[in-house]
């Protein structure tokens, strides 16, 4: 038990927490102009993004199709805007695999590794760049996250939030509320691609469990991902890809991909997102790598599907322990810069332009014939919270 928290103690995820903190204790003229347009920018996205979506909620119900349509676009500037975040600090992405040019359009399952927050910015970056599909993803979160302002903007976009259950009846709830969500949000809400970390938490969070349970079912002990867990995956490939004579079959359209992403930090050392923010160009390029596989190609009886998904993380146990010891996750690997950066300012302009007009004329004039102190108090107690909520998730 000691070893295990010296491990997280040491762990650089939370190092890079210690360096946020001295920075946000001791900050230089750079961190307090990024530290303003950082809280700004979020101040700008969220605001804006809830805003129009109440303005504009008669549409969903007169004219759905354009509702979702402006949603996406909507959806899609946010993610540029974060990108934004990573560009003004050098943050690169070196991607290599199977190119996804071809499938932006088609229904896709991404299934990627999880080792810190930073992954969540590194996706929404790669995402930002590949055309249509930022607009029209499905994030399924841990629940906890329904509580952040970025939350608040998901539960509008039509994203999914998962709790761990305590009871098999609450699991098996959940799993049907998740079934119902995702088949609404594919015929009703135009999405196309869902995005899910199937490890269930944070590599240095979920290690030590994988491992017992590795070793108790004698399969191979991973220490660079965490065997993934299973209900999740197969409860949305089972209800967006029912079996062949089901009629479900043509009702909507149906998953034609599994992409299995691979996020890899130079020498494993996996950074808070916040420091990722405020790296200065600091941090060394980030590889993200692709695998395409056809969803007819992935076994639909559970015991086979288990070991397929196995096997893609024991696959990326043995890539992930390569790059740290060499540099290069497989052999001939062709690494390409896919980056949007023109496209990250002009939403960034979009939500500042929106934030003011809408601050003068809404915001400002609502927010006065309403006492301060309440306002104080509500922000307060939701602050108190969200805190406790947090804590008891991840600690």
């Amino acid at each position: 038990m000691r070893n295990f928290q010296l491990e997280i103690k040491n762990h650089i995820w939370c190092r890079s927490v210690d360096k946020v903190i001295q920075m946000m204790l001791f900050p230089g003229p750079y961190y307090v102009i990024k530290g303003l347009y950082f809280v700004f920018s979020q101040y700008c996205v969220v605001s804006v993004f809830i805003t129009l979506h109440i303005l504009l909620l008669p549409l969903r119900f007169t004219a759905p199709a354009l509702y979702w349509k402006i949603d996406a676009v909507l959806f899609k500037a946010s993610l540029g805007l974060v990108s934004s975040w990573f560009y003004t600090e050098g943050v690169t992405l070196k991607e290599s695999g199977d190119s996804l040019k071809d499938i932006y359009n088609d229904e896709v399952l991404l299934l990627c590794n999880h080792q810190s927050t930073a992954d969540i910015g590194v996706m929404m970056q790669s995402m930002y760049s590949k055309g249509p599909t930022a607009g029209h993803l499905i994030w399924i979160m841990d629940h906890v996250f329904r509580l952040t302002h970025f939350g608040w903007m998901s539960c509008f976009h039509g994203d999914f939030f998962l709790e761990k259950p305590r009871t098999e009846a609450k699991r098996n709830e959940q799993m049907r509320n998740m079934k119902e969500h995702i088949r609404s949000a594919y015929s009703d809400g135009m999405k196309k691609w869902v995005v899910l970390f199937p490890e269930g938490g944070f590599l240095c969070n979920m290690r030590p469990s994988s491992q017992r349970y590795a070793n108790q079912q004698g399969l191979p002990i991973l220490n660079n991902v965490c065997l993934p867990r299973l209900v999740a995956t197969q409860t949305i490939i089972d209800e967006l890809t029912p079996k062949e004579g089901s009629s479900d079959l043509k009702k909507c359209r149906n998953l034609k991909w599994i992409v299995d992403t691979t996020i890899a930090y130079p020498r494993g050392e996996a950074p808070n997102g916040l420091y990722l923010i405020f790296s200065r160009g600091k941090f060394p390029p980030i590889r993200v790598h692709y695998r395409v596989f056809d969803i007819k190609s992935v076994p639909r009886d559970e015991e086979g599907f288990k070991n397929w998904m196995y096997d893609r993380y024991i696959e990326k146990e043995a890539m992930l322990e390569r790059f740290y010891k060499t540099g290069s996750l497989v052999d001939n690997l062709t690494e390409s810069i896919d980056a949007d950066v023109k496209g990250a300012f002009f939403s960034v302009l979009f939500y500042f332009v929106m934030a003011v007009c809408f601050s003068v004329f809404l915001y400002f004039p609502v927010i006065s014939l309403v006492n301060f102190k309440w306002i104080l108090l509500i922000v307060l107690i939701y602050m108190i919270y969200f805190a406790y909520s947090f804590v008891k998730t991840f600690f």
